[in-house]
């Protein structure tokens, strides 16, 4: 039996191996587990197989292209991302089949990437109303610095609203993190 490998740096690597079909064919193409090319051909009593090079962890998952550096100052708001694109890759990618937790992992990764809510636009309408100014909002003090001019109790109801939404979210939040950790331990390949 023959088994080579090479490898051609940055481009591809592959194998000649002698023997069987690949895939029931011994010409072909297929796409790997990083979405990499594959190709199959015979060479005499031979089939040479290329790997072409896959994508990077980081780009498979939609994770940002974010440097070390930044992640380990900024972890708290990198957390999520970080979580999310583990759990994609652990869907998705892995040499493990997840499939039995994929409606789990897919929950996560929807509860992890919400957003943080935002004023609705009848808020807004509220908050600044057409056609307000700088100075419908802001009181220009003897010495030449502003102060904000007390909300309306429209808009105090509308900040309040706002509070709420956004406890009940950081709440949301807390507990999606807190069922991250708890399944990190399925997480390995």
């Amino acid at each position: 039996m023959i088994h080579k490998t090479f490898i051609i740096p940055a481009i591809c690597w592959g194998t000649l191996e002698s023997g069987g079909d690949v895939n029931g064919s011994r010409w072909g193409h297929a796409r790997g587990r990083t979405r990499e090319h594959i190709w199959w051909m015979p060479l005499g009593p031979l089939t040479l197989t290329v790997y072409g090079r896959g994508q990077s962890y980081r780009k498979l998952t939609g994770f940002p292209k974010y440097s070390i550096d930044w992640i380990l100052d900024e972890f708290d708001s990198s957390f999520n991302e970080l979580a999310v694109a583990s759990l994609r890759y652990h869907l998705d990618f892995s040499v493990c089949d997840n499939e039995d937790r994929r409606e789990r992992y897919e929950d996560l990764i929807a509860r992890l990437s919400e957003r943080d809510p935002l004023f609705t636009v009848e808020e807004l309408a509220i908050i600044n109303p057409p056609g307000s100014t700088h100075d419908d909002h802001w009181e220009k003090l003897p010495n030449g610095s502003y102060r904000s001019r007390p909300s309306t109790p429209e808009q105090q109801a509308v900040y309040e609203t706002s509070r709420l939404r956004t406890a009940a979210y950081n709440e949301r939040i807390r507990q999606a993190r807190h069922d991250f950790v708890d399944i990190m331990p399925e997480l390995w390949s």
